[in-house]
């Protein structure tokens, strides 16, 4: 049986060809933070767009960290006044970009969409995750009568996710 998405990537024309790697985890004590790289590799048959907003969104359950770099629903409460593009990046095949996050103990977070204003995880050992999103075409197509402004971005994005690595948190500021 076919999946959705893998409908979806068949008709995009997209392989299973996209790798999301963590290439490196420091984590400091000194003033309490980590720097995680990360690399976007394309290895698809066309160019893909990445999603290339900057906004974090944390999602954690225990000890596994997600951070994300898709575009996700906002949080309930949250108003905009209209539709907003993504901001994006165009990887080409066989292309690769390398992204880096520094991470500062307590990690401030967009409350647009984050319920919570700062991320702030005990000392201790964490597996942690990247997601990101992106599309087959520089942007999406325009919204349709009566949707919302979130659904044409999340009807044209396709989202990634890297294996997880080990994160050390020392301690926080706070």
């Amino acid at each position: 049986m076919v999946g959705r998405r893998e409908l979806k990537q068949r008709r995009l024309g997209l392989s299973e060809s996209l790798k999301i790697t963590i290439t490196s985890m420091v984590s400091h004590e000194d003033l309490p933070g980590t720097d995680l790289e990360y690399v976007v590799r394309n290895d698809m048959d066309s160019a893909i767009w990445l999603v290339n907003d900057g906004w974090l969104t944390w999602r954690q359950m225990g000890p596994e960290i997600e951070l994300s770099y898709a575009r996700g629903r906002m949080r309930t409460g949250a108003q905009v006044f209209g539709y907003f593009p993504p901001d994006t990046v165009k990887i080409p095949p066989g292309e690769q970009l390398t992204r880096t996050i520094h991470l500062k103990w307590p990690q401030a977070l967009d409350r647009l969409w984050n319920t919570a204003s700062e991320a702030n995880p005990a000392p201790g050992k964490y597996r942690v995750s990247v997601r990101i999103g992106y599309g087959a075409t520089p942007g999406p197509e325009p919204s349709r009568s009566g949707e919302g402004v979130e659904e044409p971005v999340l009807r044209w994005q396709q989202e990634a996710v890297s294996e997880s690595a080990m994160m050390t948190v020392f301690g926080s500021n706070s």
